[in-house]
């Protein structure tokens, strides 16, 4: 299995058939998982399934103001890609040679670069070319011409909504990490190093291990709960935890935090030293809020342990 910044450098590398996954794979989801397995597929016995996606959003280039925020960075995404049995991907900047490619000319713009390409595989809704004008029909047509299978991967329907990159950031905005873990089809994880806190969850009753976590899209900013696992320690320990800004002990907070609280009793500090830790979020219990005083987020957070018990699994 193989990364590769561009095209040529895929082209380079094989003189197998390959079959090629197109799209942003942001979130790598289940409608995206549709079309990697057609990839794969049309790829069994023959040639080389590989994903072909771009380290950041094109409109970032196209439209940098209305630019999404993504659901993961590029090696996030790789990571995932390949879990799902990829045999190869290829993160190529999204650049002004790209962009100005017309939609007619695409399969050839490929073929050319990668010679031994043999068929591409794309979702129902993918749009590609200048001003993208070319949608999956045309791609099927043009493909023809020039002796490319194309394969089309219905969308992954929830709901009676099809699944989808915008969906997801916009359910984990409101919080809603049952819908966003559907509609991925793995749970969502914060990653990252522990970072030494003020102390104060000691204080409190309820010490906390602290992990910054400021990606492209977050998640509402309030009070979670999830399982934890740690580089460190074997297994997974229930816990909840608080995103956001601390408003009730920091007035001027700017990089969210979560705060991990592990509620296994002899568990409590396991995690404090370890190098990095991950948390899976589960369930939503409140948005996070500002309180009068400390004595009084003490007693909140003595009700949400309650709820936080209650939602165990």
């Amino acid at each position: 299995m193989e990364v590769f910044s561009s095209i040529e450098d895929l082209g380079r590398s094989t003189d197998e058939p390959i079959f090629l996954a197109l799209g942003m794979f942001d979130g790598v989801h289940r409608g995206h998982v549709s079309v990697l397995e057609l990839a794969k597929k049309m790829a069994a016995g023959k040639g080389r399934a590989v994903a072909f996606t771009f380290p950041e959003h094109p409109a970032s280039y196209l439209r940098p103001e209305q630019s999404p925020g993504l659901l993961m960075n590029k090696d996030q995404k790789v990571e995932h890609l390949l879990k799902a049995g990829i045999d190869g991907v290829v993160l190529r900047t999204f650049d002004r040679e790209f962009a100005g490619v017309e939609a007619v000319h695409f399969p050839a713009f490929l073929i050319a670069r990668i010679p031994s390409l043999a068929g591409l595989c794309v979702g129902e809704n993918f749009r590609f070319g200048k001003g993208r004008t070319g949608d999956q029909l045309f791609l099927q047509e043009i493909g023809k011409e020039v002796g490319l299978s194309v394969g089309v991967a219905k969308s992954e329907m929830l709901d009676n909504l099809p699944v989808s990159s915008s969906r997801i950031r916009s359910a984990l905005a409101a919080g809603d990490v049952s819908l966003v873990n559907k509609m991925l089809g793995w749970q969502y994880t914060i990653s990252g190093n522990v970072v030494k806190g003020k102390g104060l969850g000691r204080e409190i009753g309820s010490p906390t291990i602290n992990i910054p976590w400021n990606p492209s899209a977050y998640p509402a900013y309030g009070v979670y709960t999830g399982w934890v696992s740690s580089n460190k320690v074997e297994g997974k320990k229930y816990a909840i935890a608080n995103y956001g800004l601390r408003p009730t002990v920091e007035s001027d907070a700017e990089n969210p935090l979560l705060e991990i609280h592990i509620l296994d009793a002899v568990e409590k500090e396991f995690a404090l030293e370890c190098e990095q830790i991950s948390m899976t979020l589960e369930t939503f219990l409140r948005i996070e809020q500002k309180f009068d005083s400390v004595d009084e987020l003490r007693e909140q957070i003595k009700m949400d342990l309650q709820l936080a018990e209650s939602h165990r699994t």
